[in-house]
């Protein structure tokens, strides 16, 4: 059953159109002013409100204006209700939001057909809002769920992420905390660069990865204590195809990028690294970087092959290479930024 808000001041009125009403099926609530009306529309749900203009307390002008101004209560129809000869009246009532018109006395026909009318607007309009309601949560959940399933892709690959990056450390003498320090310096000068978050915590998480051919070569010239001949180095070279080889198999944003890294961080800036030979802009940034970071750390750490050289001599050779074996930029980038990256080496220093 659909109710009905009758608005008016004058209790005959009130009783007249409430017998009608009653009559047709509607259930009625009763208001003596604007401000009853809207008291009562707060905990009542009504499907049409019929407004008397002209009231004591709030006259219906200042109440359709205050309903039409809230969202939840502006779709229901309002009808004003006004002498026949208030023209001027039921423009003003209107022109505030008014959906409709009824003039006194009633025609118990008009009437009717008016209200009938109007009910049936409100039923639509309550369809579609529930519809658009139903439709709303659906999208929702399945945006969650969505968002959930994402998240669990992302959590894998980076849980693939992380184990391949183990399985590397066991073919290498080199340590965790160095692939480690490597991503998070690697997200620093990325960062400098002006990359968003989400690829800033890309490159945190792919840059650890950049040797991770290393799986592939022997170990005869993998964990020789020595110089490389040219053929053993030959081989070594092989690694940054087997790692991009590795990574490359999806493509998932965070492989996507490790695969770069694998495959371009051994690359210089003149042109005579490898395996492609790329010279400077060329070059992806993201191995730009890594080869900086990489050689940096690698230079300050200790190897069973090498004694850790100073922080003096490293930025020696960097500066030195810079234009040569490394993109000018990076090495600017990283030199102004020395200081947080030996807090990273600080906090995520070998144990």
């Amino acid at each position: 059953m659909q109710t009905v808000l009758l608005c008016d001041d004058e209790l005959m009125n009130r009783k007249v159109a409430s017998k009608i009403l009653n009559k047709e099926g509607f259930n009625v609530v009763e208001a003596q002013n604007g401000k009853e009306a809207i008291e009562l529309l707060k905990e009542t749900k009504v499907d049409v409100i019929l407004m008397d203009l002209m009231m004591p307390v709030m006259d219906g002008y200042e109440a359709t204006q205050i309903i039409k101004s809230y969202d939840k209560l502006s779709t229901i129809p309002l009808i004003i209700i006004s002498a026949l000869s208030d023209k001027e009246a039921i423009i003003k009532g209107l022109k505030l939001g008014a959906n409709e018109y009824l003039t006194k006395p009633y025609d118990i026909t008009e009437f009717t057909l008016r209200i009938k009318n109007a009910a049936k607007v409100s039923h639509y309009q309550n369809m579609e809002k529930n519809h658009k309601a139903l439709l709303e949560a659906q999208v929702k959940e399945k945006t969650k769920a969505l968002e959930n399933a994402l998240e669990e892709v992302q959590n894998n690959e980076k849980d693939i992420i992380s184990i391949l990056s183990k399985t590397a450390e066991y073919r290498d003498n080199e340590t965790s905390m160095h692939t480690i320090r490597v991503g998070d310096m690697a997200a620093l000068i990325a960062r400098k660069f002006g990359w968003s978050d989400d690829e800033v915590e890309l490159m945190r998480l792919a840059a650890p990865m950049h040797d991770i051919g290393k799986v592939g070569i022997e170990d005869i010239i993998l964990l020789k204590p020595g110089k490389l001949d040219d053929d053993e180095f030959l081989k070594m070279k092989e690694h940054a195809l087997i790692g991009h080889s590795i990574l490359s198999q999806k493509n998932a944003p965070l492989l996507k990028l490790a695969a770069e890294i694998a495959h371009t961080h051994h690359e210089k800036y003149n042109g005579s690294g490898y395996p492609r030979g790329l010279k400077e802009d060329e070059i992806p940034l993201s191995g730009a970087i890594v080869s900086v970071v990489d050689v940096f750390d690698a230079l300050l750490s200790e190897r069973p092959y090498k004694k850790a050289f100073s922080l003096e001599q490293a930025l020696d050779i960097i500066q030195g290479d810079s234009g040569s074996h490394f993109h000018p930029k990076v090495v600017e980038l990283f030199l102004s930024s020395l200081d947080e990256l030996l807090a990273i080496r600080k906090r995520l220093s070998d144990v």
